[in-house]
């Protein structure tokens, strides 16, 4: 009797251990992100691997500084992007673009999470309506990096995220001092935490440039870095 509960609980753990893999490898077939939210909308993409000509239904969902759920709404994700296509997603029909009327809702800091498939996409992202103020974070090292095999290891262009990365827009950070979503302002130039780097830790940045030359001319430098928030 012990012999059958003991061969029965290794089944079960067995079977246990197998689903929670599946699961694991059905979420890691879907990639996107969110690229901008602008005062009148939100947009990203999202795509499914496992099942690649077939859109995703997005949910958006907008809250407040104290939770509140303040907008949601879903979307066909199946709006042509080249950028994504030269990235290696697909053809490229899996962007989406939600309007928000942020007009009717107070000045503030709110909170952007889109889900597809249970999955979050991008992670959580902050929108500031109305006067932005900046918080010092302290003077970092920032060095720079581009989409050469040197840089990026074969990643090219692709973050951590989810996020294309882009000039003047993507920085790659410690998540643990730099949330991901974040906004920082940096020699008067706002870049968003989309990134993550081997040898990026602690108070360190660094910044996405096209080329390996422009990397280069920005070499090791200290700068003071400012979080914008509300």
């Amino acid at each position: 009797m012990k012999f059958m509960k003991k061969y029965l609980f290794q089944i079960i753990l067995t079977a246990a251990l197998t689903l929670g893999f599946r699961f694991t490898a059905m979420a890691a077939q879907i990639h996107g992100n969110v690229d901008e939210i602008h005062e009148d909308s939100i947009s990203g993409w999202a795509w499914d691997a496992s099942n690649p000509d077939v859109p995703l239904t997005v949910q958006v969902s907008v809250t407040d500084r104290s939770g509140n759920l303040v907008f949601q709404q879903t979307a066909e994700a199946s709006i042509q992007r080249d950028d994504v296509s030269a990235s290696g997603y697909g053809s490229g029909a899996c962007g989406f673009l939600v309007p928000v009327d942020w007009t009717g809702l107070p000045d503030g800091s709110y909170t952007v999470l889109v889900t597809t498939a249970d999955q979050v996409i991008g992670g959580t992202q902050q929108y500031y309506k109305g006067q932005a103020s900046l918080r010092s974070l302290g003077i970092f090292k920032t060095t720079g990096y581009c989409p050469c095999q040197r840089c990026s290891e074969g990643w090219g262009r692709s973050t951590s995220t989810g996020a294309i990365a882009t000039a003047n827009h993507t920085i790659a950070v410690d998540p643990n001092v730099i949330p991901y979503g974040t906004k920082v302002m940096i020699n008067g130039v706002v870049y968003t935490a989309e990134d993550k780097g081997g040898g990026v830790k602690g108070n360190h940045i660094d910044i996405f440039y096209n080329t390996h030359g422009e990397t280069q001319a920005q070499g090791t430098q200290y700068a003071e870095v400012f979080v914008v928030e509300a």
